[in-house]
């Protein structure tokens, strides 16, 4: 594919809006010959603490590095804007996790250098929001890969782009200060270090998924929210010793929970335990907890006293949480383990959604007892519902009709929607429908690439995983005898993609298998269940074709797109501002 010429492709770009003044001094960022940059207009201040400057006639030019955006946020703006948002007090918030993204190996093929790459709608949100925004969210160990490792030992890691951690919060401050963030009256920011996810089917692989972990959150220094889930360590097999047994049942036995609701004059909830079933869900969460425990002390440790805000996310189960699950695995972290008393800010218990699904249960009969029981568990601790998996299957309906009223309702508006994939949905969608030829090419061309990639997991599932479970796939996966095996009955392509995706459970192979032969690849739509559910696993490699051929008018018309995608819940949840 060849991107039609374009005058924007070279041309320098100031961002006018981003304008601060920093002792008597103007500074602004731009863009100069495919590089983001920090632009002084004048002699440069004492105290700037920016490097690698160099003069060009009246102007200082610094490269929009990973320091100088800090620098930026901390020292040449009014007052710092990236926060720890629930330890500021917010009690309500929207985490926007944009997959677009312009990092600095993707502005050499940018044909149109005023984008922001997806961040200018989600920014027009913000600035009608009554809530403030994680405007910088991606898994940290998922969607992006630490700079520390290996691509080639974790394939299907950095799916959204192959930047890491910094890179991100770079880029998510630049879009931040590009668009007006230090200047408008619009509310401070997050960054949500998201989803480190800890897995293991025995105790070596648990240490090394562990040790991953931590050197992405590392590296994630500067965020200001730690997402940690450890949700696929339920019922890994401990046996706890007798000092450890007795802990866990003086903490619990004869013990009652009064809980009110998070709702006023909605009826209150009691909970006790027997020792049975203290004993059952102890050992079921015992490992979940105690690498929750590493973890956060990691937080603290690289926080070094500044605020931050941990979130627990629990929701990759098959099933919804039970809210005294709920209770007690907070009891277990604070009482049990030690983390320190309003450590946790946050928790995202599964409610019953499913990715890329609309909520298919009864709203009132289902959704609204089980989201009101997990937030009161929660405000019972000083912390929020964090909304997992919130989107649905169309922008414009958001989880499905009347969900978002009921969340609203059952929380009393405080929690978190956590969006993400709706971004990458709804720029295919732009794709798809434009008037340009090279735009609507670049669709077709994801949708090839997904179906394929769609019809090699259901091949693998149909003739060698059916009949296993996710942790033996594992093994088999990561062992030379099983990756022998695929590679000689299916091809080295297609044990790289399962490697790439078995993170995300056997179930997605299975889905595989389920949609495969129910979608026609001669009828290519954006909406396609498939397409939707795959197409992050080809997005990585499309990323330089989209950047050449997207015109600023395509442009445009995703940043309306995006705009209005997010603003369909924040009305759903009253989140906006008066006119």
């Amino acid at each position: 594919m060849q991107a039609r010429a374009c005058g924007r492709c070279n041309m320098d770009v100031t961002f006018p809006k981003s304008r601060i003044i920093y002792r008597g001094v103007a500074f602004t960022t731009g863009r100069r010959q495919g590089h983001d940059v920090i632009i002084a207009h004048g002699s440069v201040p004492a105290g700037a603490s920016l490097i690698g400057g160099e003069t060009a006639g009246n102007q200082v030019v610094f490269p929009a590095s990973y320091e100088n955006m800090l620098v930026w946020d901390r020292i040449l703006s009014p007052a710092p804007r990236l926060i720890a948002v629930n330890q500021s007090g917010y009690l309500s918030g929207f985490g926007a996790g944009n997959r677009i993204v312009l990092s600095v190996s993707d502005l050499a093929n940018l044909s149109d250098q005023t984008t922001l790459g997806g961040w200018d709608g989600i920014y027009q949100s913000l600035v009608r929001s009554t809530v403030p925004f994680w405007f910088i969210q991606q898994s940290i160990v998922r969607e992006l890969i630490p700079q520390g490792v290996d691509p080639r030992r974790y394939p299907g890691i950095g799916h959204t782009g192959g930047y890491g951690p910094r890179e991100f919060l770079r880029a998510g401050l630049f879009a931040f200060a590009s668009l007006g963030g230090y200047s408008d009256d619009v509310l401070p920011i997050g960054a949500d270090a998201d989803h480190a996810i800890v897995t293991g089917y025995d105790e070596e692989s648990l240490q090394r998924s562990l040790d991953f972990n931590i050197l992405a959150m590392s590296e994630a220094r500067h965020y200001t929210k730690f997402t940690v889930d450890t949700s696929h360590l339920f019922d890994f097999p401990v046996t706890l010793n007798p000092s450890e047994e007795r802990r866990l049942l003086a903490t619990f036995h004869g013990r009652r929970f009064h809980i009110e609701n998070i709702v006023p004059g909605e009826r209150v909830f009691d909970y006790t335990f027997d020792d049975d079933e203290i004993m059952r869900l102890g050992r079921k969460y015992w490992r979940a907890c105690t690498v929750h425990k590493i973890l956060y002390d990691h937080a603290a440790a690289l926080r070094r006293g500044l605020p931050f805000d941990y979130e627990l996310s629990l929701d990759e189960t098959p099933e919804p949480t039970p809210a005294r699950d709920l209770l007690l695995y907070m009891v277990m972290l604070y009482e049990v383990m030690g983390v320190p008393a309003g450590g946790v800010a946050s928790a995202g218990p599964n409610i019953g959604f499913i990715k890329r699904h609309d909520f298919e249960g009864d709203l009132h009969r289902d959704l609204y007892p089980q989201v009101n029981a997990c937030s009161s568990v929660l405000h019972h601790f000083g912390a929020m519902l964090s909304v997992h998996s919130a989107d649905g299957v169309r922008a414009s309906t958001g989880k499905g009709p009347g969900v978002d009223a009921v969340l609203k309702a059952a929380t009393g508006g405080h929690c978190e929607l956590k969006v993400a994939d709706v971004y990458q949905e709804v720029l295919w969608q732009v794709l798809a429908t434009s008037p340009l030829l090279a735009e609507r090419e670049l669709f077709l061309e994801a949708w090839r690439r997904t179906f394929q990639a769609a019809r090699t997991l259901a091949e693998l599932y149909e003739n060698e995983l059916k009949n296993r479970e996710t942790r033996d796939v594992q093994r088999m996966l990561s062992s030379p005898k099983g990756q022998e095996t695929i590679i000689r009955r299916f091809g080295e392509p297609a044990l790289l993609l399962a490697q790439g995706t078995i993170g995300y459970g056997l179930p997605v192979f299975r889905l595989a298998a389920e949609l495969t032969p129910k979608t026609d690849p001669d009828r290519p739509d954006p909406h396609e269940e498939l397409f939707r559910r795959f197409m992050f696993l080809t997005y990585r490699d499309l990323r330089p074709l989209i950047f050449r051929a997207v015109t600023h008018e395509g442009w445009q018309r995703l940043t309306a797109a995006i705009e209005e995608a997010t603003m369909v819940r924040l009305r759903a949840m009253d989140w906006v501002k008066s006119r």
